[in-house]
């Protein structure tokens, strides 16, 4: 995986986002939802030399009045010429309960899902 020479500044200003309002904006008449940016994690995603250079974000997003008001979001940015665009126009967010029942679910069904939540798991614990 390659770095892109703008990395830092974009996701310094991608990080900037955090504490800034959200909202969702549903298909036809299933209204919409208004929370904030909580926290963020900014991953370089495959920036190959030449292309249009890509960041994957996982989010953190507080919904006042939900059950559950803590959601997580995964979506992407990307940059073409030099202006960063927020690229997920559909993306998956879910309260964190539902987060680890899509997680437990799939590496229950699927081994080759359970195996990469262990590595993930092991690489986590190496840190420490």
């Amino acid at each position: 995986m390659e770095v892109h020479p703008l990395s830092g500044q974009a996701k310094a200003k991608m990080l900037s986002r955090i504490g800034s309002r959200v909202a969702f904006q549903y298909p036809g008449k299933e209204g919409n939802k208004k929370g904030f940016l909580r926290d963020r994690a900014v991953i370089d995603s495959t920036n190959a030399p030449g292309r249009v250079p890509y960041w994957d974000v996982v989010d953190l997003i507080e919904f006042e009045n939900e059950v559950e008001p803590l959601w997580i979001r995964i979506g992407y940015y990307r940059m073409p010429a030099a202006t960063l665009n927020w690229g997920s126009q559909m993306t998956i967010t879910e309260p964190i309960s539902i987060w680890k029942q899509i997680l437990v679910t799939a590496a229950r069904e699927k081994s080759w899902f359970r195996q990469l939540l262990e590595e993930v798991m092991r690489n986590v614990a190496d840190d420490d």
